[in-house]
């Protein structure tokens, strides 16, 4: 039975929306300075590339316990923007620390504590953004777009800068694009409160939970999230190892960006045309071709083309994922929703990391990305049957 409700007013829920391109521009931008880098600055810091895996698969533990209660935290309180706030400002002074101690162990912890904030960010932005679109939330694309343009914008550029400046610094601009995040995201409007009877959220929880749609989903994201946190792991490292330049890099992860800028523009008449769940579908057999197509190029600057796909796998695969939890959540969960998304995405990230930083000692690039497009096609098939079974 629900007990208290908070609406939202037209009004505010323009005013919202208004702030949610330059949320997304800022809040991309930043991770165009970090995620690409990272691995390559743990590598420079005499990491090996199963170093490296141990510490996103221990960091990935935290996030997929910590996230669930972030998102619940909001559902609970409706305060997604203080929350928000308070996690961009952990992650800056996390990264600001990384340069500090160059050893595996204060990496480890660094990551954990680093983990417990970032994974916040993405549960709680994304499902605030489906909340003020409402029932135009197949539109999510479009305002994501700011996002596109904001990676596109530092990571193409930041290649160029960190040879003059060095890599230590990109913690410095990291912390700088998380300050403008928090002004922007303190102007967004409180999100809507549903409160139930103690039993009605248990109930409304584990129906949820026991739904065979949402188990085969989060199995289907599990397996992709393995292939898919091996491939952005390791694809910076691999194209240093073929002999990129730190511009090449960045240049590589800018293109993936630009090829996303139709997709994410047209995802709401995509979503309205395929579903969620088809939608879904199409994406794992992008990123099995994706993947193997890393696989067999001669050169990194070959890395640039293949990116083309980035659209019909990752974009595709992101926006139908989260619009797929937030229709299967409960409206008083719908933020919880998004948390165990992430969570899962976490956990799986906790697997593929161990496992492709033991694959890329092993078995080199080639055939880490080969296994990784195995992986894919699995979930395609698995997903595809599933949906097969319950339509029969």
């Amino acid at each position: 039975m629900t007990t208290a409700t908070i609406q939202l007013s037209p009004e505010s829920r323009a005013k919202g929306l208004r702030y949610v391109p330059a949320l997304y521009f800022f809040f991309y931008a930043a991770v165009g300075v970090y995620w690409v880098y990272y691995n390559v600055f743990l590598q420079n810091a005499g990491m090996s590339g199963t170093q490296i895996g141990l510490i996103a698969m221990i960091s990935g533990l935290v996030s997929f316990t910590v996230s669930p209660l972030w998102g619940y935290l909001s559902d609970r309180t409706g305060n997604a923007r203080g929350l928000l706030a308070i996690a961009a400002a952990g992650v800056s002074i996390t990264g600001l620390l990384m340069p500090v101690w160059r050893t595996f162990g204060s990496f480890l912890v660094l990551g954990c504590i680093y983990a417990v904030f970032s994974v916040a960010l993405m549960t709680l932005m994304d499902s605030s953004v489906l909340t003020l679109l409402g029932d135009n939330r197949a539109e999510y694309g479009r305002f994501r777009l700011g996002g596109t343009f904001g990676y596109i914008a530092s990571s193409a550029t930041v290649g160029f800068i960190f040879p003059l400046i060095g890599l230590d610094r990109m913690f410095v601009l990291y912390a700088l694009m998380n300050a403008v995040f928090i002004l922007i995201v303190l102007r967004l409007p409180a999100l809507p409160v549903a409160l139930r009877a103690a039993g009605g959220q248990r109930a409304a929880l584990g129906g949820m939970l026991r739904n065979p749609a949402w188990v085969l989903f989060m199995v289907t994201v599990f397996i992709l999230w393995m292939a898919n946190t091996g491939m952005y792991g390791f694809l910076s490292v691999s194209l240093k190892s073929m002999g990129a330049t730190d511009s090449l890099v960045g240049l590589v992860a800018a293109a993936a960006a630009f090829f996303e800028i139709p997709f994410m523009f047209f995802s709401g008449w995509i979503m309205r045309k395929l579903g969620s769940a088809r939608m879904l579908w199409f994406s794992l057999l992008g990123y099995t071709l994706r993947l193997f197509l890393y696989s067999i190029i001669p050169a990194p600057e070959w890395a640039i083309a293949v990116n083309v796909l980035n659209g019909v796998s990752y974009v595709m695969f992101y926006n139908a994922a989260i619009a797929y939890a937030y229709e299967a959540a409960p409206q008083e969960f719908k933020a919880t929703s998004q948390g165990l998304f992430i969570s899962t995405t976490a956990l799986a990230g906790v697997a593929g990391s161990a496992v492709s930083g033991w694959m890329y000692d092993a078995l080199g690039p080639p055939g880490l990305f080969r296994v990784l497009a195995g992986i894919t096609f699995a979930a395609f098939v698995i997903f595809g049957l599933g949906r097969m079974n319950k339509r029969s």
